[in-house]
Order: structure tokens, then C-alpha cells, then sequence
């Protein structure tokens, strides 16, 4: 067998922009439980000792994702009124995560950060400030909105994978579509359609606003 047969035969040498390619791809299709040095490297007929060399752990692999994630998102036009510009950013950041469930689940589970996504935390804070409320209260409202913000995506993500085994309606469907209007009218008139947070996002997105903003 001559030499360019041979070289045709071996696997792709390894970078770190390969290692990320093919962990996104692990998580997006998987979640962050799937993601292991292992895995990556299965999938680079390589080995995980062969990863390590470019990536220090799992951690910092997350935090490398967390970066090229944000480094492609596209930042929005923003209106000159400072409750507008929330209701902007405060979407698209719900709408990104939306479309990267994963991500959701590194960030509501510890302290790992990009760095490129702070811009973004940066023009929350100062629309705040701009809206009248001190430092203080404004790194206040803006963990209130964020911790809003992950627990509907978080609820919308469970019921998402809960529902896409299901051939027939929720259990939580049934409930509500069989409640005894005499006893429990208020939730009798949903008939089965019991709203839920990921549908009306824009409703308590506003509602927080209003309340934080209006604070003395």
C-alpha cells in the first residue's frame, strides 16, 4: 500500500475547533449528559487521553461551547426606551436558550459562564440603571427576570422530552379537562387548555417588568 492510501485511511488530526464541531453536535442531540471526553473522542476515532491534550476537562469544554455558541448570535436593534430595550433583550435571551435547550441546563446547573455573552448582561444592567433604579436593585431585577426566564425554559424543555413519548394527552391535560366545574370552577373554564408559562412568557416577562421598574 503506497503512502497517499495510507494517509487517505487516518484519522483527521485533532484541533480543538474539531473537538468543539463534534461536541455541540453531542449536546444538541443529546444534552450535557451525553457529553463526555469519551464520547468526543469515539466519534474522532481518536482516544480521551488524545482530547485532554486540548481541552483541560469537561468544564472548560463547556465553557469553549458556551462561547462559540454566543460568539454567533447576532445582536438585536434596540429601541431608545430603556423598558422597551428589556423587553428586547430579555426575548432574545429566551429565544436563544429556547433554541439551545442545552445550555439551559449548563447555566441553571452551576457557575459556568461565556464570556461572550456578556455584552448581552451588560445592556440588561444598564437599561436598569436607565429605568431609575440603583446598582443595587438593578443587579436585583436582573437576577428576578433570569431566574424567571430559566424556569420557564426549564419546565418547557421537561414537558417537551415528557410529551414527545406520549401518544395520548398529559396527564396534567386530563386533569384539568376533568375537573368538576362545581367544585373547582375557576379551573373548569380552561377546559384542558391550562396555559403554561413557555406560552405566555411576554405576560410575566411584562408583569416583572412593571413591578421591578415601579419599585420606589
Amino acid at each position: 500500500m503506497n503512502d497517499s492510501v495510507r494517509r487517505r485511511g487516518r484519522p483527521a488530526r485533532l484541533s480543538q475547533d474539531a473537538i468543539l464541531l463534534v461536541a455541540q453536535e453531542i449536546v444538541e442531540s443529546g444534552g450535557i449528559d451525553a457529553l463526555t471526553m469519551r464520547a468526543v473522542a469515539e466519534r474522532l476515532s481518536s482516544s480521551p487521553m488524545a482530547i485532554y491534550r486540548h481541552v483541560r476537562d469537561k468544564d472548560e469544554l463547556l465553557l469553549l461551547l458556551l462561547d462559540r455558541v454566543a460568539a454567533t448570535l447576532e445582536r438585536p436593534e434596540l429601541p431608545a426606551d430603556p423598558r422597551q430595550r428589556l423587553i428586547v433583550l430579555w426575548r432574545f435571551l429566551h429565544d436563544e436558550l429556547a433554541a439551545h435547550p442545552w445550555v439551559v441546563g449548563v447555566l441553571a446547573g452551576g457557575d459556568l459562564a461565556g464570556r461572550s455573552i456578556l455584552w448581552l448582561v451588560e445592556e440588561i444592567l444598564q437599561a436598569f440603571l436607565a429605568c431609575g433604579l440603583t446598582a443595587e436593585q438593578a443587579g436585583a431585577a436582573y437576577r428576578t427576570v433570569w431566574q424567571y426566564t430559566v424556569g420557564v425554559l426549564t419546565i418547557r424543555i421537561a414537558m417537551a422530552r415528557t410529551t414527545s413519548d406520549l401518544d395520548r394527552p398529559t396527564f396534567q391535560t386530563a386533569m384539568i379537562a376533568a375537573a368538576d366545574p362545581g367544585q373547582t370552577p375557576a379551573i373548569a373554564a380552561f377546559a384542558g387548555e391550562w396555559p403554561h408559562a413557555f406560552d405566555n412568557y411576554d405576560f410575566g416577562l411584562n408583569a416583572l417588568l412593571d413591578g421591578l421598574i415601579r419599585r420606589p
